[in-house]
C-alpha cells in the first residue's frame, strides 16, 4: 500500500499591492503528493478561520509544508476550496470544502 498515492495541484494566489492599492493577482499552481480521504456518507459542518460555517467534503494528508496563499486544491479531477491547512510535526492535514 502506498501511503501518499495521490498527486494534487494547489492554486496559490498572490496579490500585488502598490502604494496601498490592489494592482494585480497571480495564480500559481504547485503540485504536492498526499492521500485524499473523502467524507463518506456524512456531512460535517466546520467553522473556517474566517468565521464561516461550511461542509467538510474531504481531508488531504501530505508531508508538504503549509503553502501561504493556497486557496484551492485539485485532485482526481475535482476542485475543492481549502478551509484549513493545519501543519503538524511530521505531516499536514488540509480540510477541503
Amino acid at each position: 500500500m502506498v501511503r501518499y498515492p495521490h498527486t494534487a495541484t494547489v492554486s496559490v494566489v498572490q496579490a500585488t499591492i502598490t502604494e496601498g492599492e490592489y494592482t494585480s493577482e497571480d495564480t500559481t499552481p504547485q503540485e504536492i503528493r498526499g492521500r485524499l480521504e473523502r467524507s463518506s456518507g456524512y456531512s460535517q459542518r466546520v467553522k473556517s478561520p474566517a468565521g464561516d460555517w461550511t461542509d467538510l467534503q474531504a481531508k488531504f494528508f501530505t508531508k508538504a509544508e503549509k503553502i501561504t496563499g493556497a486557496e484551492k486544491l485539485t485532485v482526481e479531477g475535482q476542485t475543492f476550496v481549502i478551509i484549513l491547512w493545519e501543519q503538524y510535526q511530521t505531516y499536514s492535514e488540509i480540510w477541503l470544502g
